[in-house]
């Protein structure tokens, strides 16, 4: 779960670095000194996997992430994703 939270962490990056770095990578580097192992181990997967996002290679670890994602949820979820997907493709000349 880590792992995916961190990989996540790096897909998020890409999309709002100013606030990744305020808001996520600050508070992390200070719990990268905790006492407690599986936190120290949680904060340093997410610091390295925001360096990662930030410095624009996360496009490896995205189309993963998001596919884990996706997987994870339930049918109706999918599908209400795939029917936006799908109308805002019919209209994408209007979001340009």
């Amino acid at each position: 779960m880590r792992t995916l939270a961190a990989q996540a962490l790096a897909v998020l990056s890409v999309f709002d670095p100013c606030l990744t770095v305020d808001k996520v990578l600050i508070p992390l580097v200070k719990q990268v000194f905790s006492k407690a192992l599986h936190i120290r181990h949680g904060a340093l997967l997410g610091v390295a996997e925001i360096v990662i996002g930030l410095s624009g290679n996360s496009v490896i670890n995205r189309n993963e992430v998001l596919e884990k994602a996706f997987k994870s949820l339930s049918l109706k979820e999918r599908n209400i994703i795939i029917e936006e997907t799908e109308s805002k493709q019919k209209f994408r000349a209007f979001y340009e």
